[in-house]
């Protein structure tokens, strides 16, 4: 958008400029708040800004309630001021208009200047550059500036995941760029077994690349290849992403880079079995990772292809005010850039997380893993590493702040305080829920996609309970305590991963639903869904919901590996054996009174208690995973007919408040009796369900209710009836005849 014409400011705004606005107090405005609404009926876009766009109704109103100043020496113009009130959240400055006493003030625009114009020493007002081209000599010495601070500065590279016995595990092969220059652009694979030691031995030698191979074909290391590629690699026909990779790594000073499509042999199995699960120690050990967000294909590039004027890039929606002045001290030209929306408008990382790599699973660990990240989007370079995130135009330097960056969760995750819970639920809610949500061009890759994320986590969970086994900072008190912990989880279970779901807090695992909003698929004819239990048994994002208290138990588990070098990849055909309480219900489908709304609803049959007779009772909605054939027949019914389902509680909120699995029983060709999921039950408290509903809500004495039963007669007493019933329903989950173990496919 084109920047705000100058000739709409007022006199007072004219005069901003970074001399003025440096000056104790700032720059002296209007004398009133009148004068200012005047300005702001005639036009002036700053005025406007000020008072429409970030002004509160409260405060206006108490500035009105202040008497110009009345003191000796005070001149009308002291009245207002316009001053800096930063960093902002965006690494910028904010300019405010404050009344004489700083009382009061409105909330900030944000404001920067162009590094090459001239400031006072102490100009508060940062620096913004102008954005060139990626490809530019300024970007790349931007690039090696962040480079060189992060290795002096952080300890990005100590936070590697070790191999076995504390040693490196290195990729089988790399691309040596040892030879190439832009005008000779030798290359060829090497493998790293025969590199000397003085090369291997060295944390982050190479460099990687995250990048969308898209669906056109490309030159890529086949078995046929290899021994050719070991001599020199074709350049011509390589995609121009790599081409452009090896450029930057060489820049960076960097002679090895490890890339999927050349340091695999695309069309052997068994190579791919070996590489990939290095996966989380080749990213992880690597110097850097350069992330191709540009483009959405291999043959893009990871250079864009425009300038920029230095505006804001996010800021599309909102064109910026730019205010030359004369400065009176040199006679040179001095430029301020405002903004009139607040930080909570923008989102830093936007160009990042709207790029296409961001849609895609695999790219999603290689950002988790690697140290630091170049990324080349489409608007500028940006850097994240474990401790910090910036951009090429200094707009958002968040000054060491990691920001909620993927490097840098992955080091909040190595808290000394964390217990296995917490890194448990941090898996589900910073890992699974945002994975679930990439696409992949195989759905076979779900779990080796973020194999090397769980291998991470695997680490960590390890070294959470050693912390907690060995209590060695705590009283002898606090470490029974911790120990008694422990037991209680049984801290064997810990560390298993089964299908993308951990053994620790084993019912938290296996709360988890679609999201909502997005379309449940309609099984096909003859397909057999495998793994039900899992979260990776559905497309699409999934959300995991949290019990205080675990109310089942893992006993035993198979899990068949398709890749044996890989615990964290791909399975077959699992099975899972829990221990809790079960119970039989009905699952039904009722619709509320649209034929194109209604939902499932499971009901459960209770014995007599007092007064109340024997009846079932509903006890809650369901989420389905996914409707099968038979489904379909019980949806169309509209109540009619019902499927004969189990319940088993997994975790509770409270004693009410219980997430529940809905399982259905198969008899397998072995004779033994199975069970798969169909969904989840959140059999909620009777404080968080509605006290009428047009569903049925349950059967009283053999009758349908439709809210006219004694039970429902009234607010209070359908409150405490329903209280009644559902405290019946509970306890008959804890009978001793209920607690059961069962196994899950």
């Amino acid at each position: 958008m084109s920047p705000v014409p100058v000739g709409s400011l007022c006199q007072y705004c004219k005069g901003i400029n970074v001399e003025t606005i440096s000056q104790p107090g700032g720059h002296a405005h209007a004398h009133s708040l009148a004068v200012i609404q005047q300005s702001v009926q005639q036009g002036c876009a700053l005025c406007g800004w000020f008072v429409t766009l970030t002004w509160s109704r409260e405060i206006n109103n108490e500035m009105r309630e202040v008497e110009p100043p009345t003191s000796a020496g005070r001149q009308s113009t002291d009245r207002f001021h316009v001053r800096p009130v930063g960093p902002g959240y965006l690494g910028q400055s904010h300019i405010c208009l404050t009344d004489e006493t700083g009382e009061y003030q409105t909330t900030g625009l944000e404001v920067c200047r162009l590094g090459g114009d001239l400031a006072p020493d102490d100009c508060p007002i940062p620096v913004c550059r102008a954005l060139s081209e990626t490809a530019s000599p300024e970007t790349q010495e931007t690039a090696l500036s962040w480079l060189k601070q992060c290795e002096v500065e952080h300890d990005c590279n100590n936070l590697s995941i070790p191999g076995p016995n504390n040693t490196y595990v290195l990729p089988g092969r790399l691309v040596d760029l040892r030879s190439f220059t832009p005008t000779t652009p030798i290359i060829r694979l090497v493998e790293t077994f025969a590199l000397p030691g003085n090369i291997t031995n060295t944390p982050g030698f190479y460099s990687t690349l995250s990048y969308c191979w898209g669906i056109s074909p490309f030159y890529n290391t086949t078995s046929a290849n290899l021994t050719s590629s070991l001599t020199q690699i074709p350049f011509n026909i390589l995609p121009q992403t790599f081409k452009d990779a090896f450029l930057i790594t060489t820049q960076l000073g960097t002679p090895f880079i490890w890339i999927d499509a050349l340091c695999i042999i695309q069309n052997s199995l068994h190579d791919w079995e070996i590489e990939s699960a290095k996966m989380p120690y080749i990213y992880s050990l690597s110097r850097f990772c350069i992330a191709a967000d540009a483009t959405a294909v291999a043959e893009g590039g990871c250079f864009n292809s425009h300038n920029h004027s230095p505006q804001h890039p996010r800021r599309k929606e909102a064109a910026p005010l730019i205010i030359p002045s004369i400065l009176a001290s040199t006679s040179q030209i001095s430029r301020l850039y405002i903004y009139p929306r607040h930080h909570h408008s923008t989102n830093s990382q936007a160009p990042i997380s709207d790029a296409p790599i961001s849609t895609r699973g695999w790219c999603f660990q290689e950002r988790f893993l690697s140290p630091r990240t170049l990324h080349y989007t489409s608007e500028q370079l940006y850097w994240e590493c474990r401790q910090d995130f910036k951009s090429e135009d200094l707009i958002n330097n968040t000054q060491g702040q990691p920001w909620g960056t993927m490097p840098g969760a992955l080091a909040q995750l190595y808290d000394p305080t964390f217990r296995p819970e917490h890194v448990v639920r941090t898996w589900y809610k910073s890992i699974v829920a945002p994975y679930s949500r990439r696409s992949l061009m195989k759905e076979t890759d779900r779990l080796p996609a973020i194999g090397g994320v769980a291998r991470v986590y695997a680490h960590l969970l390890s070294q959470a309970e050693k912390r907690i086994r060995n209590a060695e900072t705590q009283t002898w008190v606090e470490g029974w305590v911790e120990r008694l912990k422990v037991k209680q989880y049984d801290l064997v279970e810990n560390s298993t991963y089964i299908a993308g779901i951990w053994g620790h807090q084993i019912g938290h695992g296996l709360s988890w639903r679609r999201r909502k909003g997005t379309k449940k698929p309609v099984a096909g004819h003859g397909r057999k869904r495998t793994n039900t239990f899992s979260w990776v048994s559905v497309d699409g994002p999934v959300e995991h919901f949290y019990g205080y208290i675990e109310a089942t138990r893992l006993v035993k588990w198979n899990v068949p590996l398709l890749n044996p070098l890989d615990p964290f990849g791909g399975v077959g055909e699992c099975e899972i054996t829990l221990e809790g309480n079960v119970i039989e219900g009905k699952l039904g489908y009722y619709h509320h009174g649209d034929a194109n709304a209604g939902e499932w609803r499971v009901f459960v049959d209770i014995p007599p208690d007092g007064e109340l007779d024997h009846g079932t009772v509903d006890i809650g909605s369901v989420d389905i995973d996914e409707e099968t054939d038979e489904l379909a027949d019980v949806k169309a019914s509209n109540g009619l007919v019902v499927r004969d389902v189990w319940i088993l509680a997994t975790s509770m909120r409270n004693t009410l408040d219980v997430y529940a699995l809905v399982l259905v029983q198969t008899v397998e060709d072995d004779g033994k009796v199975r069970y798969q999921r169909l969904g989840l039950l959140w059999i909620k408290s009777p404080g968080r369900m509605p006290v009428a509903g047009r569903a049925p809500r349950h059967t009283y004495r053999g009758v349908t209710c439709r809210n006219t039963c004694p039970l429902c007669s009234s607010m209070v007493d359908s409150h405490g009836k329903e209280f009644h019933y559902k405290t019946l329903a509970l306890l008959q989950m804890n009978r001793d005849e209920a607690f059961q173990q069962i196994v899950i496919v």
